[in-house]
């Protein structure tokens, strides 16, 4: 049993052997099997858009989310990530019910999917903010070109107090963008 084992084990050695350690001649195949690409100097370059990356605490300032929420904020909580940017200001803990929210890009998007498509809610349109826009209570979503930004208020108060300033900081927002 004892010499089938180092039989066994020396064929293994070998075979790894020829495995990882081959000469230059075995790797050429390889690389000679895969396809050809040329380019000429008149070839055109190929340019995609990508959008700008926005910083969702640079689009709404600490003072802006103030003024559309009518009460003090304390400083930004921000996350950046590839599935969201969005910033939150945060009420006063001794202060009314408070906070203004900010998201930019794929997670805006998904927001409003979510409230459209999942929970059903009623929107309406938002005349001069961006190529695509949908207003519901307390917040508004909208694209221009092919960047979509949310913007939430959070309050005990009635939506209607906050509405025009709502709408006013989206459109100072799609300025920007």
């Amino acid at each position: 049993m004892h010499r089938n084992h180092v039989l066994i084990v020396s064929l293994i050695v070998v075979a790894l052997a020829a495995c990882g350690g081959g000469s230059s001649k075995s790797a050429a195949p390889t690389a000679t099997t895969l396809p050809a690409t040329t380019t000429s100097a008149t070839d055109a370059p190929t340019t995609t858009t990508t959008p700008a990356v926005l910083d969702a605490c640079k689009l709404v300032t600490k003072a802006q989310a103030e003024a559309a929420i009518g009460t003090t904020l304390t400083d930004p909580l921000q996350v950046s990530n590839s599935d969201v940017d969005s910033c939150t200001y945060p009420g006063d803990p001794t202060g009314p019910t408070a906070q203004v929210e900010v998201f930019v890009g794929a997670g805006a998007k998904k927001y409003y999917d979510d409230d459209n498509t999942v929970l059903h809610h009623t929107f309406t349109s938002v005349p001069g903010l961006g190529d695509e826009s949908h207003e519901e209570d307390y917040a508004v979503f909208f694209r221009k070109g092919s960047t979509w930004v949310a913007l939430r208020l959070t309050s005990l108060d009635d939506f209607s107090t906050f509405k025009p300033r709502l709408e006013a900081l989206a459109k100072t927002v799609a300025g920007q963008i």
